[in-house]
C-alpha cells in the first residue's frame, strides 16, 4: 500500500508543467569518515542531516509529502535535517517551481550525513558569472600581497593567481627596502585580468666633502669634479670612494650607505696620504658614446625595410547569415549588428558569430572569411544550453584545449560551452605532463574544474 501512495505522488509531481521542473538533485553521496582520518562526520541521533549545495536560496522543503523539513541556508550550501527513513522529498521554490526527489538508495537514515548538488535552472535567466580571475605578476619575489582584508606572505613566487568577486578590490604590495605600492582594481565578468607590479627600491644617496678644490672624487668609480658632490642614486650597502690629484690617489675607504638615507663623507686634511696603486687598481673611467644620428642612407634603408613589412591591404568578402525570425539579434566578434538576416563585408579571417533573443544566446559560431569568396549560412536558434568553465590548475601559465581548440591559459573562464554534450579539457604546459579530463557543463551555470600538473 505505501509503495502504491508514493508512485501516486511521484506521478502527480511528474504531472507538473514541464517548464516548472526546473529543479534538480544530483551527485547524491553518503559521507564516510575514512579509518586513517581523524576528521569527524556530524551526525544526529533522531534525524539523518543532508547538504545541498546550491547558489540560490528560498526553497521549502518537506518530507514524504507531510513533514515540513527544517533547512538552515549558509553561503552556497543548504543543510537540512530531515526525519529517519524519508524516501522522498518536495522540493518547493517561487522561482523555479516545484519537484519531487526519490532517494536512490531505499531511504535517508538517522545517525548518517549526506551530500548533494541542488541546481535550479530558469531558461529565462542568463546566467552571470559572480567571480573572476586577477593575476598578479610581482617584482621582487618574497613581498607581502595584501588584497582587500587578506594578506599573503609570497615566498620564492611573482605569480599569484586569486578568485575574487565582480567589483571593486583594494591591494597593497610591499617588501623590505622597497617603496610600497597601494592601488585599487575592477574585476569584470567577461575576463580574467593581469597586474603587473613592479616594486622601487629606496634609493641611498652620499655626500662626499673633501678639503681640495682642484680633487676628482670617484664614487663607485664614476667621477664627480666637485669638491662637494653628491652622488647619484645608490642602493643600501657597501661603495667605494676615492680622491685623485692629477694620476694620484690620496684617498681611498669602503663606505656603508643604509636604506634610503642621505649620508655626508667629510674626509680631512689629515686623512690624505700619497697611495700607490697598481696599474689594475686605477679608476677606469667610461666614456659614453651617443647614438650617431643616421645618414639618409640608413634612413631609407630603415624605411624600405618597414614598407617591406607593412601588411598588404585588408580583403573583405560579403557575407549573408540568415536567422529564425525578424526579432532575433545578430552577433559578430561581441558586437550587436541588428535585428532579422544580416548582409554586409567582413575582413578576411576568424569571426565569432551568435544569436540573441530575449535574455537568450546561442551556442557561438566561428566563421571562416577567405579572400573576396562571398559566404552564406543559417545561424543557430538562441537558446541557454550553454555552459561556463571556470578552470585553473597548480601550475600558472598552462594552455587550455577544449575540444582541441585554445580557449586560454590557466586560470581562466570559458564562456559558450555547449552544454547538450561531454566536452574535453586538455592542458599542456612546457615541462608538465599532458593531462586531459572530460566534463559536461552545467546548462546556465558555472562547473569548476581543477587541473594538478606533475612534471614530466
Amino acid at each position: 500500500m505505501k509503495g502504491w501512495l508514493l508512485t501516486c505522488i511521484c506521478l502527480l509531481g511528474s504531472l507538473l508543467p514541464v517548464d516548472a521542473q526546473q529543479i534538480n538533485v544530483e551527485d547524491f553521496t553518503r559521507l564516510k569518515r575514512p579509518l586513517w582520518k581523524r576528521s569527524k562526520v556530524t551526525v544526529d541521533k533522531q534525524l539523518a542531516i543532508m547538504d545541498l549545495y546550491s547558489s540560490e536560496k528560498g526553497f521549502q522543503f518537506t518530507a514524504d509529502g507531510k513533514t515540513a523539513v527544517e533547512a538552515e541556508e549558509g553561503e552556497g550550501v543548504i543543510t537540512l535535517k530531515i526525519p529517519h527513513k524519508t524516501r522522498f522529498l518536495t522540493i518547493k521554490h517561487p522561482d523555479y517551481g516545484q519537484t519531487v526527489w526519490r532517494v536512490p538508495k531505499k531511504y535517508l537514515k538517522k545517525k548518517k550525513h549526506y551530500r548533494a548538488t541542488l541546481d535550479a535552472y530558469d531558461p529565462l535567466k542568463e546566467y552571470k558569472v559572480q567571480k573572476q580571475w586577477v593575476l598578479f605578476r610581482l617584482w621582487p619575489k618574497n613581498v607581502i600581497l595584501t588584497v582587500d582584508s587578506t594578506r599573503m606572505r609570497l615566498q620564492e613566487t611573482d605569480v599569484v593567481q586569486q578568485y575574487l568577486a565582480v567589483g571593486m578590490h583594494h591591494y597593497t604590495v610591499e617588501a623590505p627596502f622597497y617603496e610600497a605600492v597601494t592601488d585599487s582594481f575592477e574585476l569584470t565578468d567577461s575576463v580574467k585580468l593581469e597586474i603587473p607590479v613592479r616594486l622601487q627600491p629606496f634609493y641611498s644617496y652620499l655626500t662626499v666633502k673633501v678639503p681640495w678644490k682642484g680633487a676628482d672624487v670617484y664614487i663607485d668609480n664614476v667621477l664627480a669634479k666637485n669638491a662637494q658632490t653628491t652622488s647619484q642614486r645608490l642602493s643600501a650597502g657597501v661603495h667605494h670612494v676615492a680622491l685623485f690629484w692629477g694620476p694620484d690617489c690620496y684617498y681611498e675607504n669602503m663606505v656603508v650607505v643604509d636604506s634610503a638615507a642621505k649620508k655626508v663623507l667629510d674626509i680631512k686634511l689629515e686623512e690624505l696620504r700619497l697611495r700607490r696603486l697598481k696599474k689594475q687598481d686605477r679608476v677606469q673611467t667610461k666614456t659614453v658614446v651617443q647614438d650617431a644620428t643616421p645618414d639618409s642612407t640608413t634612413s631609407s634603408r630603415v624605411a624600405s625595410k618597414r614598407a617591406a613589412g607593412m601588411k598588404t591591404a585588408t580583403v573583405y568578402a560579403p557575407v549573408t547569415l540568415h536567422v529564425a525570425d525578424d526579432s532575433t539579434e545578430v552577433w559578430i566578434d561581441r558586437a550587436p549588428m541588428g535585428r532579422g538576416d544580416w548582409q554586409g563585408q567582413l575582413a578576411q579571417g576568424f569571426h565569432l558569430v551568435t544569436t540573441r533573443k530575449d535574455g537568450q544566446e546561442s551556442v557561438p559560431t566561428y566563421l571562416w572569411v577567405e579572400n573576396d569568396f562571398p559566404v552564406e549560412m543559417n545561424l543557430a536558434v538562441p537558446q541557454t544550453s550553454y555552459g561556463l568553465l571556470n578552470i585553473h590548475s597548480n601550475v600558472i601559465g598552462a594552455k587550455v584545449f577544449i575540444n582541441g581548440r585554445q580557449a586560454g591559459v590557466t586560470p581562466c573562464v570559458v564562456q559558450g560551452i555547449d552544454a547538450s554534450r561531454v566536452c574535453e579539457i586538455c592542458l599542456q604546459k612546457e615541462g608538465f605532463k599532458e593531462k586531459k579530463q572530460k566534463v559536461r557543463p552545467k546548462r546556465n551555470d558555472l562547473l569548476n574544474v581543477y587541473f594538478k600538473l606533475k612534471k614530466k
